[in-house]
Parts: structure tokens; sequence; C-alpha cells
């Protein structure tokens, strides 16, 4: 699909404007290109966990198959949208695969496993760089 720069900057304004964070507008970008169905319980939990403007992150505990993966999906894809890449997700070693092929396939997002083997590797590939 080819953008305009009218496009390109409409799109660019809607993705960085602000919205009260208690509001379904702050998530309005990310649910347009969304692969899921939401149940209205997994938006609610996205917007409380954006409610607090001092939180530097939040915690989803719902009980099993209540869709935390969908929820963290949309926390996720908004601060992507919003420009932020530095962004961590702690799971269970056996569901890594599962969540990066769901962020993958349902947000569009990128992710990159860090486990003490890679986060040790990058370490010292690092400190070669500088010296």
């Amino acid at each position: 699909m080819n953008l305009t720069d009218f496009h390109a900057t409409y799109y660019a304004h809607e993705l960085t404007k602000r919205c009260a964070s208690d509001s379904v507008e702050k998530l309005a970008s990310v649910l347009a290109d969304a692969q899921v169905d939401l149940n209205p319980h997994q938006v609610e939990a996205a917007l409380f966990a954006f409610r607090n403007p001092f939180s530097r992150g939040a915690i989803l505990a719902d009980e099993v198959g209540l869709g935390k993966t969908i929820e963290a999906g949309l926390l996720l894809a908004q601060k992507w949208a919003e420009r932020k890449r530095r962004l961590l997700v702690i799971v269970p070693a056996n569901l890594r695969k599962q969540w990066s092929q769901e962020m993958a396939d349902k947000f569009f997002l990128p992710s990159v496993f860090l486990e003490n083997k890679s986060f040790n590797e990058i370490i010292s590939i690092t400190k070669a760089r500088r010296n």
C-alpha cells in the first residue's frame, strides 16, 4: 500500500495524539490492525494498566483462559505504536515460543528471547566492541 504524505502525517498524528488513559481511544490505532476478537474485559484490563500515569509496568493475572496474552498484546502494541522499543515480557520458559508467535501473528510485533545464555553473549559482544 502506498501512502501519500497526507496519509503518513495523519497516521503519525493518530499514533501520537494524547488520549485519556481510561479511554478506548488510547487503543484505537492498535485495534485497527490487530488480528483478534476482543472481549470487553480484555479492553478494560488494558485500559486499567494504562490508568496510572506513574506506572512503569503492569502485571496481568486473570484466571486461566481469559485472555492475558491478548491483554498484554494490546498493551505492547500500544507502547510500540508510541515508539517505545524497550519492552520486557516475562513468561515461563515453556510459553516463550507461543507468546512470540502470538505477538507476531495477532499484533505484528517482533520479539527476541533473552535468557541467561543469550544475555551473556550480548554482554560479551558489547564489551568487545567497547575495547
